[in-house]
Protein backbone atom coordinates (compact mmCIF):
# COMPACT_ATOMS: atom_id res chain seq x y z
CA UNK A 1 0.00 0.00 0.00
CA UNK A 2 0.90 3.27 -0.94
CA UNK A 3 0.86 4.58 2.98
CA UNK A 4 2.86 1.81 4.20
CA UNK A 5 5.85 3.65 4.96
CA UNK A 6 4.58 6.61 5.86
CA UNK A 7 2.32 5.07 9.07
CA UNK A 8 2.96 5.80 12.77
CA UNK A 9 5.24 3.75 14.83
CA UNK A 10 3.21 0.28 15.00
CA UNK A 11 4.52 -1.80 17.99
CA UNK A 12 7.24 -3.93 16.61
CA UNK A 13 6.41 -3.91 13.02
CA UNK A 14 8.80 -0.77 12.77
CA UNK A 15 10.44 0.43 9.51
CA UNK A 16 14.29 -0.38 9.01
CA UNK A 17 16.63 2.33 7.72
CA UNK A 18 17.10 1.04 4.04
CA UNK A 19 12.92 1.73 3.66
CA UNK A 20 13.80 5.65 3.63
CA UNK A 21 14.79 4.84 0.11
CA UNK A 22 11.29 2.98 -0.83
CA UNK A 23 9.12 5.93 -2.52
CA UNK A 24 12.04 6.99 -4.39
CA UNK A 25 13.06 3.40 -5.24
CA UNK A 26 9.61 2.79 -6.45
CA UNK A 27 10.24 6.08 -8.68
CA UNK A 28 13.54 4.50 -10.14
CA UNK A 29 11.66 1.46 -11.03
CA UNK A 30 9.46 3.20 -13.62
CA UNK A 31 11.82 4.76 -14.77
CA UNK A 32 13.65 2.17 -15.91
CA UNK A 33 16.37 2.35 -13.60
CA UNK A 34 15.52 -0.55 -11.35
CA UNK A 35 17.66 -3.30 -10.23
CA UNK A 36 16.99 -6.56 -12.73
CA UNK A 37 17.92 -8.89 -9.40
CA UNK A 38 15.03 -11.24 -7.96
CA UNK A 39 13.84 -11.17 -11.48
CA UNK A 40 12.22 -14.24 -13.64
CA UNK A 41 14.14 -14.27 -17.25
CA UNK A 42 11.54 -13.32 -19.03
CA UNK A 43 10.76 -10.46 -16.75
CA UNK A 44 14.46 -9.55 -16.76
CA UNK A 45 14.98 -9.06 -20.70
CA UNK A 46 11.49 -6.92 -20.50
CA UNK A 47 12.52 -5.07 -18.05
CA UNK A 48 16.07 -4.54 -20.01
CA UNK A 49 13.94 -3.40 -23.20
CA UNK A 50 11.76 -1.10 -21.26
CA UNK A 51 14.99 0.54 -19.90
CA UNK A 52 16.53 0.77 -23.42
CA UNK A 53 13.31 2.11 -24.52
CA UNK A 54 13.72 4.83 -21.79
CA UNK A 55 17.64 5.37 -22.54
CA UNK A 56 16.59 6.13 -26.57
CA UNK A 57 13.30 8.57 -25.34
CA UNK A 58 16.07 10.74 -22.47
CA UNK A 59 18.85 10.79 -25.79
CA UNK A 60 15.86 12.08 -27.80
CA UNK A 61 14.15 14.32 -25.87
CA UNK A 62 16.70 16.75 -26.19
CA UNK A 63 16.46 17.17 -29.95
CA UNK A 64 12.78 17.13 -29.58
CA UNK A 65 12.77 20.49 -27.52
CA UNK A 66 15.53 21.63 -30.24
CA UNK A 67 13.38 20.66 -33.21
CA UNK A 68 10.04 22.21 -32.02
CA UNK A 69 12.04 25.46 -31.23
CA UNK A 70 13.04 25.48 -34.99
CA UNK A 71 9.91 24.06 -36.54
CA UNK A 72 6.85 24.86 -34.09
CA UNK A 73 7.10 27.00 -31.49
CA UNK A 74 5.92 30.60 -31.75
CA UNK A 75 8.87 32.82 -31.03
CA UNK A 76 6.75 35.84 -30.82
CA UNK A 77 4.26 34.73 -28.06
CA UNK A 78 5.62 35.75 -24.75
CA UNK A 79 3.94 32.96 -23.06
CA UNK A 80 4.90 29.95 -24.89
CA UNK A 81 8.25 31.00 -25.98
CA UNK A 82 9.43 31.33 -22.08
CA UNK A 83 6.95 28.08 -21.01
CA UNK A 84 9.05 26.20 -23.52
CA UNK A 85 12.41 27.75 -22.74
CA UNK A 86 12.41 26.81 -18.65
CA UNK A 87 11.71 23.13 -19.79
CA UNK A 88 13.90 23.54 -22.76
CA UNK A 89 16.66 23.95 -20.11
CA UNK A 90 15.77 20.92 -18.19
CA UNK A 91 16.19 18.71 -21.87
CA UNK A 92 19.52 18.26 -21.51
CA UNK A 93 19.60 18.54 -17.38
CA UNK A 94 17.16 15.34 -17.60
CA UNK A 95 19.54 13.31 -20.16
CA UNK A 96 22.37 13.82 -17.87
CA UNK A 97 20.99 12.53 -14.81
CA UNK A 98 19.19 9.51 -16.55
CA UNK A 99 23.01 8.63 -17.51
CA UNK A 100 24.28 9.99 -13.70
CA UNK A 101 21.55 7.69 -12.49
CA UNK A 102 21.90 4.57 -14.90
CA UNK A 103 25.35 4.26 -14.30
CA UNK A 104 25.51 4.75 -10.33
CA UNK A 105 22.15 2.83 -9.90
CA UNK A 106 24.38 0.33 -7.50
CA UNK A 107 25.52 2.91 -5.30
CA UNK A 108 21.81 3.36 -3.86
CA UNK A 109 21.34 -0.23 -3.60
CA UNK A 110 24.85 -0.41 -1.61
CA UNK A 111 23.83 2.61 0.43
CA UNK A 112 20.81 0.71 1.38
CA UNK A 113 22.55 -2.49 2.46
CA UNK A 114 25.41 -0.01 4.67
CA UNK A 115 22.33 1.35 6.28
CA UNK A 116 21.22 -2.27 7.58
CA UNK A 117 25.22 -2.72 9.18
CA UNK A 118 24.78 0.65 10.71
CA UNK A 119 21.58 0.33 12.14
CA UNK A 120 22.80 -2.90 13.87
CA UNK A 121 24.33 -1.02 17.15
CA UNK A 122 20.97 0.33 17.36
CA UNK A 123 19.10 -2.39 18.99
CA UNK A 124 16.25 -0.72 22.05
CA UNK A 125 13.05 0.05 21.08
CA UNK A 126 13.72 3.85 21.46
CA UNK A 127 16.37 3.87 18.59
CA UNK A 128 14.16 1.11 16.61
CA UNK A 129 11.48 3.82 16.43
CA UNK A 130 13.99 6.64 15.63
CA UNK A 131 14.87 4.93 12.99
CA UNK A 132 11.46 3.92 11.77
CA UNK A 133 10.36 8.22 11.71
CA UNK A 134 13.62 8.78 9.51
CA UNK A 135 12.25 6.26 7.00
CA UNK A 136 8.95 7.61 6.98
CA UNK A 137 10.46 11.34 6.92
CA UNK A 138 12.31 10.59 3.88
CA UNK A 139 9.41 8.80 2.22
CA UNK A 140 7.42 11.82 2.82
CA UNK A 141 10.22 13.80 1.03
CA UNK A 142 9.79 11.83 -1.93
CA UNK A 143 5.92 12.66 -1.81
CA UNK A 144 6.60 15.86 -0.94
CA UNK A 145 8.96 15.98 -4.42
CA UNK A 146 6.02 14.44 -6.15
CA UNK A 147 3.69 17.15 -4.93
CA UNK A 148 6.01 20.29 -5.55
CA UNK A 149 6.72 19.16 -8.84
CA UNK A 150 3.62 17.68 -10.72
CA UNK A 151 1.79 21.17 -9.31
CA UNK A 152 2.74 23.52 -12.12
CA UNK A 153 3.02 21.19 -14.99
CA UNK A 154 -0.70 20.44 -14.04
CA UNK A 155 -1.40 24.27 -14.38
CA UNK A 156 0.45 24.39 -17.05
CA UNK A 157 -1.65 22.11 -18.99
CA UNK A 158 -4.83 23.56 -17.97
CA UNK A 159 -3.61 27.29 -18.33
CA UNK A 160 -2.60 26.37 -22.28
CA UNK A 161 -5.58 24.19 -22.98
CA UNK A 162 -7.81 26.96 -21.74
CA UNK A 163 -6.18 29.58 -23.99
CA UNK A 164 -6.48 27.20 -27.25
CA UNK A 165 -3.03 25.67 -27.62
CA UNK A 166 -0.73 22.52 -26.11
CA UNK A 167 1.34 23.40 -23.17
CA UNK A 168 4.91 23.27 -24.66
CA UNK A 169 3.55 23.26 -28.95
CA UNK A 170 6.11 19.88 -29.44
CA UNK A 171 6.87 19.09 -33.39
CA UNK A 172 4.49 15.88 -33.73
CA UNK A 173 4.10 15.05 -37.43
CA UNK A 174 0.90 12.80 -36.24
CA UNK A 175 -1.53 15.33 -34.62
CA UNK A 176 -2.28 18.72 -36.06
CA UNK A 177 -3.97 20.37 -32.82
CA UNK A 178 -5.07 23.79 -34.81
CA UNK A 179 -7.64 20.82 -36.51
CA UNK A 180 -10.19 20.77 -33.71
CA UNK A 181 -10.60 20.47 -30.12
CA UNK A 182 -10.13 17.07 -29.67
CA UNK A 183 -6.85 16.99 -31.55
CA UNK A 184 -5.92 19.61 -29.13
CA UNK A 185 -6.85 17.74 -25.96
CA UNK A 186 -4.44 14.59 -27.57
CA UNK A 187 -1.70 16.75 -28.72
CA UNK A 188 -1.84 18.56 -25.08
CA UNK A 189 -1.99 15.03 -23.53
CA UNK A 190 0.85 13.88 -24.96
CA UNK A 191 2.94 16.47 -23.84
CA UNK A 192 1.66 16.22 -20.86
CA UNK A 193 2.46 12.81 -19.97
CA UNK A 194 5.89 13.36 -21.76
CA UNK A 195 6.72 16.19 -18.99
CA UNK A 196 5.27 13.78 -16.03
CA UNK A 197 7.87 11.16 -17.22
CA UNK A 198 10.89 13.43 -17.56
CA UNK A 199 9.31 15.32 -14.12
CA UNK A 200 9.45 11.87 -12.29
CA UNK A 201 13.25 11.55 -13.10
CA UNK A 202 13.67 14.94 -11.59
CA UNK A 203 11.97 13.78 -8.63
CA UNK A 204 14.15 11.17 -8.05
CA UNK A 205 17.39 13.07 -8.61
CA UNK A 206 16.47 15.27 -6.06
CA UNK A 207 14.95 13.94 -3.75
CA UNK A 208 17.49 10.74 -3.65
CA UNK A 209 20.62 13.43 -2.43
CA UNK A 210 18.02 14.72 0.75
CA UNK A 211 17.29 11.76 1.88
CA UNK A 212 20.95 10.52 1.50
CA UNK A 213 21.90 13.72 3.67
CA UNK A 214 19.34 13.04 6.44
CA UNK A 215 20.41 9.66 7.14
CA UNK A 216 23.95 11.00 7.18
CA UNK A 217 23.18 14.04 9.71
CA UNK A 218 20.85 11.44 11.91
CA UNK A 219 23.73 8.45 12.25
CA UNK A 220 25.98 11.24 13.27
CA UNK A 221 23.64 12.58 15.80
CA UNK A 222 23.05 9.39 17.05
CA UNK A 223 26.81 8.37 17.13
CA UNK A 224 27.25 11.78 18.92
CA UNK A 225 25.15 10.64 21.79
CA UNK A 226 26.52 7.84 21.80
CA UNK A 227 30.08 9.14 21.99
CA UNK A 228 28.51 11.74 25.12
CA UNK A 229 27.10 8.57 27.25
CA UNK A 230 31.21 6.87 27.39
CA UNK A 231 32.65 6.19 30.61
CA UNK A 232 29.36 7.80 32.24
CA UNK A 233 28.89 4.31 34.46
CA UNK A 234 31.27 4.38 37.08
CA UNK A 235 31.07 0.38 37.43
CA UNK A 236 31.77 -0.12 33.94
CA UNK A 237 35.21 -2.13 33.66
CA UNK A 238 37.59 0.25 31.88
CA UNK A 239 38.17 -2.83 28.78
CA UNK A 240 34.63 -2.45 28.11
CA UNK A 241 34.78 0.88 28.16
CA UNK A 242 37.73 1.10 25.71
CA UNK A 243 35.46 -1.35 22.83
CA UNK A 244 32.62 1.06 23.35
CA UNK A 245 34.95 3.60 22.14
CA UNK A 246 36.46 1.46 19.69
CA UNK A 247 32.87 0.42 18.57
CA UNK A 248 31.89 4.39 18.48
CA UNK A 249 34.94 4.73 15.73
CA UNK A 250 33.75 2.00 13.52
CA UNK A 251 30.81 4.02 13.69
CA UNK A 252 31.72 6.71 12.24
CA UNK A 253 33.68 5.06 9.92
CA UNK A 254 30.88 3.28 8.49
CA UNK A 255 29.70 6.68 8.16
CA UNK A 256 31.91 7.64 6.16
CA UNK A 257 32.25 4.68 4.13
CA UNK A 258 28.49 5.55 3.33
CA UNK A 259 29.48 8.80 2.32
CA UNK A 260 31.95 8.26 0.17
CA UNK A 261 30.02 5.28 -1.95
CA UNK A 262 27.41 8.47 -2.76
CA UNK A 263 30.30 11.09 -3.10
CA UNK A 264 30.80 10.39 -7.41
CA UNK A 265 26.56 10.65 -7.49
CA UNK A 266 25.95 13.49 -5.27
CA UNK A 267 28.79 15.86 -7.00
CA UNK A 268 27.99 14.92 -10.76
CA UNK A 269 23.82 15.15 -9.75
CA UNK A 270 24.52 18.41 -7.62
CA UNK A 271 26.73 20.07 -10.07
CA UNK A 272 24.16 19.61 -13.05
CA UNK A 273 21.21 20.80 -10.83
CA UNK A 274 23.08 23.92 -9.97
CA UNK A 275 23.57 24.55 -13.33
CA UNK A 276 20.30 23.97 -14.67
CA UNK A 277 18.55 26.02 -11.79
CA UNK A 278 20.55 29.14 -12.82
CA UNK A 279 19.37 29.15 -15.92
CA UNK A 280 16.23 28.28 -15.29
CA UNK A 281 15.51 30.73 -12.75
CA UNK A 282 16.47 33.54 -14.92
CA UNK A 283 13.90 32.39 -17.84
CA UNK A 284 11.46 32.23 -15.17
CA UNK A 285 11.71 35.44 -13.66
CA UNK A 286 12.27 36.87 -17.01
CA UNK A 287 8.53 35.67 -17.73
CA UNK A 288 6.91 36.58 -14.41
CA UNK A 289 8.11 40.51 -14.76
CA UNK A 290 7.76 41.20 -17.73
CA UNK A 291 4.85 39.62 -19.62
CA UNK A 292 3.24 37.44 -17.62
CA UNK A 293 -0.45 37.80 -16.66
CA UNK A 294 -2.25 36.65 -13.31
CA UNK A 295 -2.39 33.30 -14.22
CA UNK A 296 0.69 32.32 -16.15
CA UNK A 297 2.57 34.54 -12.95
CA UNK A 298 1.43 31.99 -10.32
CA UNK A 299 2.37 29.12 -12.39
CA UNK A 300 5.76 30.45 -13.44
CA UNK A 301 6.27 31.08 -9.53
CA UNK A 302 4.88 27.17 -8.17
CA UNK A 303 7.33 26.24 -10.59
CA UNK A 304 10.30 29.31 -9.57
CA UNK A 305 9.52 27.42 -6.05
CA UNK A 306 10.04 24.13 -7.78
CA UNK A 307 13.04 24.64 -8.96
CA UNK A 308 14.60 25.97 -5.81
CA UNK A 309 13.33 22.56 -4.47
CA UNK A 310 16.42 21.43 -6.62
CA UNK A 311 19.40 23.19 -4.77
CA UNK A 312 18.37 24.97 -1.28
CA UNK A 313 17.05 21.78 0.80
CA UNK A 314 20.47 19.79 -0.15
CA UNK A 315 22.73 22.99 0.12
CA UNK A 316 21.02 23.18 3.53
CA UNK A 317 21.37 19.67 4.28
CA UNK A 318 24.88 19.76 3.78
CA UNK A 319 25.92 22.82 5.87
CA UNK A 320 24.00 21.31 8.70
CA UNK A 321 26.09 17.98 8.35
CA UNK A 322 29.40 20.19 8.44
CA UNK A 323 28.25 21.37 11.56
CA UNK A 324 27.38 18.28 13.12
CA UNK A 325 30.41 16.97 12.54
CA UNK A 326 31.95 19.46 14.41
CA UNK A 327 29.55 18.99 17.42
CA UNK A 328 30.63 15.60 16.91
CA UNK A 329 34.16 16.45 17.25
CA UNK A 330 33.10 18.60 20.08
CA UNK A 331 31.35 15.72 22.39
CA UNK A 332 34.86 13.75 21.78
CA UNK A 333 36.75 16.28 23.06
CA UNK A 334 33.95 17.06 25.92
CA UNK A 335 34.01 13.21 27.11
CA UNK A 336 34.67 11.81 29.90
CA UNK A 337 37.81 11.11 29.18
CA UNK A 338 40.19 12.10 32.41
CA UNK A 339 41.53 9.26 34.28
CA UNK A 340 41.21 7.12 31.24
CA UNK A 341 44.26 4.32 30.56
CA UNK A 342 46.77 5.08 27.96
CA UNK A 343 44.91 3.40 25.22
CA UNK A 344 41.74 4.81 25.69
CA UNK A 345 43.12 8.45 25.11
CA UNK A 346 45.52 7.15 22.17
CA UNK A 347 41.96 5.70 20.54
CA UNK A 348 40.34 8.91 21.59
CA UNK A 349 43.25 10.95 19.87
CA UNK A 350 42.64 9.38 16.65
CA UNK A 351 38.95 9.91 16.85
CA UNK A 352 39.25 13.65 17.07
CA UNK A 353 41.69 13.73 14.12
CA UNK A 354 39.30 11.78 12.03
CA UNK A 355 36.03 13.79 13.00
CA UNK A 356 37.68 17.07 12.39
CA UNK A 357 37.73 15.79 8.80
CA UNK A 358 33.90 16.70 8.10
CA UNK A 359 32.20 15.24 5.45
CA UNK A 360 32.14 17.99 2.54
CA UNK A 361 30.54 17.20 -0.92
CA UNK A 362 32.18 19.56 -4.23
CA UNK A 363 29.67 19.54 -7.37
CA UNK A 364 31.56 18.64 -10.24
CA UNK A 365 34.82 18.86 -7.98
CA UNK A 366 34.43 22.78 -8.96
CA UNK A 367 32.89 24.48 -5.78
CA UNK A 368 31.55 23.28 -2.38
CA UNK A 369 27.98 22.45 -2.15
CA UNK A 370 26.79 24.99 0.53
CA UNK A 371 23.86 27.68 0.95
CA UNK A 372 26.32 30.84 -0.27
CA UNK A 373 26.33 28.46 -3.88
CA UNK A 374 22.48 28.36 -3.44
CA UNK A 375 22.45 32.25 -2.78
CA UNK A 376 25.16 32.67 -5.93
CA UNK A 377 22.68 31.00 -8.35
CA UNK A 378 19.86 33.26 -6.97
CA UNK A 379 21.86 36.39 -7.47
CA UNK A 380 23.13 35.06 -11.10
CA UNK A 381 19.49 34.94 -12.06
CA UNK A 382 18.29 38.45 -10.67
CA UNK A 383 21.16 40.32 -12.58
CA UNK A 384 20.65 38.48 -15.89
CA UNK A 385 17.40 39.00 -15.66
CA UNK A 386 17.87 42.85 -15.28
CA UNK A 387 20.48 42.65 -17.70
CA UNK A 388 17.22 40.97 -20.05
CA UNK A 389 15.40 43.83 -19.20
CA UNK A 390 18.22 46.81 -19.84
CA UNK A 391 18.69 45.42 -23.18
CA UNK A 392 14.82 45.41 -24.27
CA UNK A 393 15.44 42.20 -25.59
CA UNK A 394 11.64 41.05 -25.13
CA UNK A 395 10.42 44.43 -26.33
CA UNK A 396 8.72 43.64 -29.17
CA UNK A 397 7.26 40.43 -28.01
CA UNK A 398 3.36 39.37 -27.14
CA UNK A 399 2.06 38.98 -24.51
Amino acid sequence: MIFEYIRKPDGENLLRAREAYKYVDDIMVFLGWGSTEGRGKINRRLYRLYTVLVVIFSLYLPFLFAQSLMLTIDISHADTLFTTLEVFFNGPAYTIKSAIMLRNRWRVDKAKDMLDVMSERLVTYEERVRVHRLAVNCNYITLLYRFVYTIPTTLNLVYSVYYGYPPLNLYNPFVDWHKDTRSLWIAALYEYFLQIFAVHAFMASDSMPLIFGLTVRSYTQWLTERVERLRNNPKRPEDENYQELVQCIKDHQLIVEYSENMRPLISIALFVQYTTASLVMASSLVHLVTFADMVSGITTTIYMISCMFQTFPISYICEQIVEDCELLSMAIFHSNWIGAPTAYTSALKYFIHRTQQPIQFIAGGVFLICLNVNIQVAKFAFSLTTFVQQMSVFENFDR
